[in-house]
């Protein structure tokens, strides 16, 4: 396959004197590919069945006879107004506030209205472009569950709710005893009592009945989406559909991983930086989200948007620095794009983004980010095209669950596990598991992030489960037998506490997992932020959050809390046990960046999986191509680094060949 560079283009925010112009700058840029339509419904349908479909098939046109080729959106993520006035029910809300015609991600998706109107804007779409022969792929809708929208307390999405707990449970009765109902005496003697589990003034609800409705929200978004691939699949055989997921991983309770087995391939919306913020995001949590979109599907993904200018919606802050979108570009195919598509093409002279700068700016001339872009296309487009769709190699594994990203959300135990940067957002579970990740990612290692109901663990020669709190009697046999067979697992505090209900096991901390961790928990400590010193052997180390008292069973002692303030100083927090013919690594307690890397030394070591540590802003990424494989340095600096003895210049990607075969 040849690499694919392409641009988000807003054709109907422009006028008919610019479209020649238009395609042939991104020509001259180097661009073969656009995404159009995915907020187009109004224009596409004016009036209830009234569709017009010329505008977007003479641009299709245009550029198909320009060799620029399309994915369309289906234009569900936001509706028209007169769609709103018909049927009111379509509206969704989030702790009270309506979501009203104005925004976007508006839609309730258990409205049955919104669902039949969504089918037929679809499928006229379908009809009229599918067999199109320059649409190569759809996008389905945009941003399924963004900004909020992946939870609604509307009361059509609570008889929704309903309905589903009838569907799941049979009888109340089933409800009241999966719930454990009898605390605080909330017995429910029909499904019509059941409330909707919103904002409160003060203790919250059943924790139980929370991650029942937010799988309700996860089914129902999906039973949408499969609806909108059965039209397309019908419609428009042989081309491939997806959709944009977004940062972070788990902000939404969506279950990305059963929504990727309905789709060809997956994408998402690439920002390392967003509106105020003062620096970007680590390198390593950029290359953990990287990993955990290719690792969905186990396969390479697209970047449906990615940044290329200085955007935000009411706010801007830091401007990347010369050479800085370069590197995110060939960052993001280091880890396993195979297209790019850059957002936006111009920036908008009106409307809620007029602050996302585009390649070009409001008018059009050549900016520094463009000339930089089309240099960075020219300069990778050849090296990438060998190894783009080559499997990533990868002997270690960091282990997801969205169960357990959900119940983050609901019961988090240490203040240290919530984040909350805007009142609807918890990401505590994606900074932890980005934390466990960028130990592997300073060592460079090449790590895959896959999630637990699809992960084959044999394929890898060390595991790493961190909150997994919620314990799936059939995963953990999958685990027990990876250890047996030879693997090296690391399991993170807090393993095996509750059970899929969301009940606290009858058993000790870390519950199924206790024979193989060889250790058993019985009293901890929430620490929040405070960091805790602990020693493993001689070399100092610190950690924070959760401070578990390990107690060893049949385990060794690894590391020690040596902190003068704690009362269990001395005590066990991280162990080591083998059983069969591999061994589990019990770690009590959530490690410091740094701390952690110590910590995987001697994991990796163990495990047979070579490391190397060129600095904290050094990552290498190593890749195998048909023709050769491939290293990969990137210096994410603005400064001069050596990898080595090899100099890097700031946001430098150096690409160095190797005889075929030297990464497996």
């Amino acid at each position: 396959m040849t690499m694919i560079f392409g641009a988000d283009y807003y054709p109907e925010q422009w006028t008919p004197a610019d479209y020649d112009e238009d395609i042939r700058l991104m020509k001259d840029m180097g661009l073969s590919s656009v995404r159009l339509a995915e907020f187009a419904w109004a224009l596409m349908e004016p009036r209830p069945g009234k569709y017009d479909f010329s505008f977007f098939e003479r641009i299709i046109d245009k550029l198909g006879e320009e060799g620029i080729s399309v994915i369309l959106g289906t234009p569900t993520a936001t509706f028209p107004p007169w769609l709103a006035k018909k049927y009111p029910d379509i509206h969704q809300e989030r702790n009270g506030i309506r979501r009203t015609i104005g925004t976007r991600r508006q839609a309730c998706f258990a409205s049955a209205n919104y669902r039949r109107a969504s089918e037929k804007i679809v499928t006229a779409m379908a009809k009229k472009f599918g067999k199109h022969p320059n649409v190569i792929a759809w996008q389905i809708d945009n941003e399924l569950g963004h900004e909020g929208s992946d939870v609604d307390h509307s009361d059509t999405s609570l008889k929704a709710f309903r309905v589903w707990l009838k569907k799941k449970y049979k009888t109340i009765g089933e409800v009241n005893r999966r719930w454990g109902a009898s605390f605080w005496g909330i017995v429910y003697s029909g499904f019509d009592e059941i409330p909707m589990p919103g904002r409160h003034v003060q203790s919250g609800f059943n924790p139980s009945m929370m991650l029942d409705f937010y799988r309700f929200h996860s089914d129902t978004v999906l039973d949408y989406v499969r609806m909108q691939t059965k039209i397309l699949r019908k419609h428009s055989p042989g081309r491939e559909l997806t959709t944009n997921l977004y940062p972070s991983p788990f902000l939404p309770i969506l279950d990305m991983a059963a929504l990727a087995r309905e789709l060809d391939y997956m994408a998402w919306d690439n920002y390392p930086v967003w509106g105020e913020m003062e620096e970007p995001y680590p390198h390593p949590l950029v290359s953990y989200m990287h990993e955990y979109v290719r690792g969905l599907k186990d396969q390479s993904f697209t970047v449906m948007e990615q940044i290329c200018g200085f955007q935000g919606h009411e706010v801007l802050g830091y401007l990347p620095e010369p050479g800085q979108t370069a590197l995110w570009t060939k960052h993001a195919i280091a880890h396993g794009a195979n297209s790019i598509y850059y957002f936006r093409f111009r920036t908008a002279r009106f409307g809620q983004e007029q602050l996302c700068y585009g390649l070009l700016d409001h008018d059009k001339e050549p900016t520094k980010r463009s000339i930089e872009l089309s240099r960075a296309i020219d300069d990778i487009q050849k090296v990438a095209d060998d190894f783009i769709d080559e499997a990533l190699p990868a002997e270690a594994v960091v282990v997801h669950d969205i169960d357990n990203a959900r119940n983050l959300k609901i019961q988090p135990i240490s203040k240290g596990l919530r984040f909350s940067p805007v009142p609807y957002v918890d990401v505590g579970y994606d900074v932890e598991i980005g934390t466990w990740f960028s130990g592997l990612n300073i060592l460079n290692v090449n790590a895959h992030v896959r999630p637990s109901s699809e992960v084959d663990l044999s394929e890898y020669k060390v595991a790493f489960l961190p909150l997994y709190w919620i314990a799936d009697p059939e995963f953990v046999h999958h685990v027990e037998a990876f250890v047996r067979n030879g693997g090296v697992l690391v399991l993170g505090y807090r393993a095996g506490l509750k059970d899929t209900d969301g009940w606290m096991c009858d058993t000790q901390v870390p519950g199924l997992f206790t024979e193989l961790a060889g250790v058993r928990v019985r009293q901890f400590e929430s620490v929040g932020e405070q960091k805790v010193k602990l020693k493993f052997r001689a070399l100092p180390g610190s950690c924070s959050k959760i401070c578990e008292i390990v107690e060893p069973i049949t385990a060794e002692v690894v590391a020690r809390y040596t902190d003068r303030r704690k009362f269990y100083r001395g005590a066990p927090a991280i162990t080591r046990n083998s059983y069969g013919h591999g061994a589990v690594y019990y770690v009590g307690t959530a490690l410091t960046p740094f701390s952690n890397m110590l910590f995987y030394r001697r994991v990796l070591r163990e495990a047979g999986v070579p490391f190397r540590f060129f600095g904290p802003q050094i990552e290498r990424v190593q890749r195998k191509g048909r023709e050769q494989d491939y290293e990969i340095l990137m210096n994410h600096s603005g400064k001069a680094k050596f990898a080595g003895l090899r100099r890097l210049q700031p946001y430098e990607t150096r690409i160095t060949p190797k005889p075929r075969g030297t990464f497996g």
